[in-house]
């Protein structure tokens, strides 16, 4: 009974990473395509520092959503988790990223800077808080499933951070093919964190 359970969680966290890293390189280019055209639409309703802050925002949210939508869909083959899942993982980038944009626009700045030196900083920064944030709105909805629900925090952290510090990296080729390879890497990373820590965290079950 025990290698069945053991073959069922491998082929889970398999189907876990591999549909994660696909959800991810497409969220990518999905979700930066919705915050560009609203903030090429905005631009000529308000300031373009506000407009690129509200665009990014929708940006956060888009790919939020996507992954968010991914993971509720494969834990609900588990526990009967709700769909403020998706809510959750969406508004948390959305809220880190309009407050980053509105922090830089009232300094002067831009959210719309390119990956680039200082650019990277801010775009890591505003992920791995952004999964801190995502972690700490998911960790109720896991609670009374786990006894380790904590742990979710941590790993959004980790898993947003640095799967973002993969795609910034990646971005900085100058090859299409090897780009492709790295953001599927990064998506990879983050599902094997992910999905590794989720299954050890849904081991701890609660007894009532």
């Amino acid at each position: 009974m025990k290698d069945v359970k053991i073959l069922y969680n491998q082929k889970f966290l398999i189907w876990w990473i591999i549909f994660t890293a696909i959800v991810m390189f497409f969220g990518l280019f999905i979700s930066f395509t919705i915050g560009l055209f609203i903030s090429s639409f905005l631009e000529s309703q308000m300031s373009p520092g506000l407009a690129h802050a509200i665009g990014y925002s929708f940006m956060g949210g888009a790919l939020g959503a996507m992954t968010g939508w991914l993971q509720w869909r494969m834990l609900r083959k588990r526990i009967a988790i709700s769909a403020n899942w998706i809510l959750t993982a969406a508004g948390g980038l959305a809220v880190c990223e309009l407050v980053a944009g509105l922090a830089l626009w009232a300094i002067g700045s831009d959210r719309d800077i390119d990956i680039q030196g200082q650019g990277i900083l801010i775009y890591l920064l505003i992920y791995t808080i952004g999964g801190l944030v995502v972690g700490l709105l998911q960790r109720p909805l896991l609670e009374k499933y786990s006894l380790n629900s904590h742990l979710w925090v941590y790993v959004c952290t980790l898993g947003w951070g640095l799967s973002f510090l993969i795609f910034l990296l990646g971005a900085q080729l100058d090859h299409f093919l090897k780009i492709v390879i790295i953001f599927l890497i990064g998506g990879m990373v983050f599902g094997a964190i992910t999905g590794i820590s989720i299954l050890k965290i849904l081991n701890e079950k609660k007894l009532v």
